[in-house]
């Protein structure tokens, strides 16, 4: 039988999601509600989706018995009131990243699906294109000998693009019009920054390459705007013995946004851009692997391949079993719990560095 979602927050990221479910067959994915803190917004994503059923609040969705899991779309703060509702109503979920605001909110959200026995996932979406796959095999085989270097950049001049006076989320950004700038400003209570809108990225290749597990050192600096938040951050991670991550993002320029991973046998490159990427170079070859075709206009990049993570919930809410049930695994092994409580810690670490604090944090 398919996999029911339902989806909380009708935003960009959430119409991106619900497209790319409709390369996927129709016998395996179906979005059956939609819930928005305005019934006008639901119906009208629900319209434009054909979606049966539409809530102006997230508890009705909670209640929905037709729902198997939700994909929780909305900003940054809300992920953890959200997600808490629907795995306390007996709903898996797909949580977009970052997971929570901090390793506080983290360790909340995953005892909660824990102690519920529901699956759970930072939706770290880059984790399951084919680049990144081939990218584990190329490490398990020791293709790059003992590696040595992560190098990663993400840089986009996101707070200096003029929008629509409206709250919204680009790829899940944070930010708000201001009509004094006529710019986009990365708002705190927004739960904005670079390092959850953009490091995240570049920390989750670390822990990938590195394994979950905090470095013996962080060296890390930054700049805040004009509302307190970190508008860019450059970080080395050292982990001993000769292994270290450099990491840098920005808001107000264009980085090459590439990721090399170097050890003592070679080096692979992940092209632009790395967060979701069709292309890599081994030692040996250079590999493609175009993302799934729409015909459906996405906001962001290469997003038809968010069916990816989508059919990764699928499987996980399917092992050991021949339909939809609660007796699946509560998480992935290719984005795992234990990788997200050290994402949260190494996000608040590098946030204390560079002097971005939330309110959730006291």
């Amino acid at each position: 039988m398919a996999t029911r979602w339902g989806i909380a927050s009708a935003g960009k990221i959430s119409h991106d999601f619900v497209t790319a479910l409709s390369v996927l067959p129709l016998a395996e994915h179906v979005v059956v509600a939609v819930a928005a803190r305005q019934l006008s917004r639901a119906k009208d994503f629900a319209k434009l989706h054909n979606i049966k059923a539409a809530y102006g609040s997230y508890e009705e969705l909670a209640k929905d018995p037709n729902v198997d899991v939700v994909y929780v779309g909305s900003i940054h703060p809300q992920h953890l009131q959200i997600a808490s509702l629907m795995l306390s109503s007996g709903k898996p979920c797909l949580v977009e990243k970052p997971l929570t605001l901090n390793l506080k909110e983290t360790k909340q959200l995953i005892n909660l699906a824990r102690n519920k026995k529901l699956f759970l996932m930072e939706a770290i979406w880059s984790r399951f294109f084919p680049v990144y796959q081939l990218l584990r095999d190329e490490l398990k085989a020791g293709t790059l000998g003992d590696v040595l270097q992560v190098i990663a950049n993400f840089g986009i001049p996101i707070e200096a693009v003029e929008r629509i006076k409206q709250v919204f989320v680009y790829m899940n950004y944070s930010m708000i019009f201001n009509k004094y700038l006529g710019c986009m400003v990365i708002l705190k209570e927004l739960g904005g920054g670079s390092i959850l809108d953009l490091g995240v990225y570049l920390l989750q290749l670390a822990v990938l390459v590195f394994g979950p597990v905090i470095p013996e050192k962080i060296l890390a600096s930054g700049d805040l705007n004009k509302e307190g938040v970190d508008s860019s951050m450059a970080a080395i991670l050292n982990y001993g013995a000769g292994k270290v991550a450099t990491l840098s993002t920005h808001t107000r320029g264009t980085f090459p946004n590439e990721a090399f991973i170097v050890g003592t046998k070679g080096t692979i490159k992940i092209h632009s851009p790395f967060w979701c990427p069709t292309t890599i170079e081994t030692p040996t070859k250079k590999s493609e692997f175009p993302v799934p075709p729409c015909s459906t206009p996405f906001n962001h990049v290469n997003s038809s391949a968010l069916s990816y993570e989508a059919q990764e919930v699928r499987r996980c809410l399917r092992q050991g079993n021949c339909c939809i049930t609660r007796m699946g695994l509560i998480e992935s092994p290719e984005m795992s719990h234990a990788e997200s409580l050290v994402l949260a810690e190494l996000e608040d670490k590098l946030r204390a560095a560079v002097g971005t604090r939330y309110p959730q944090d006291d």
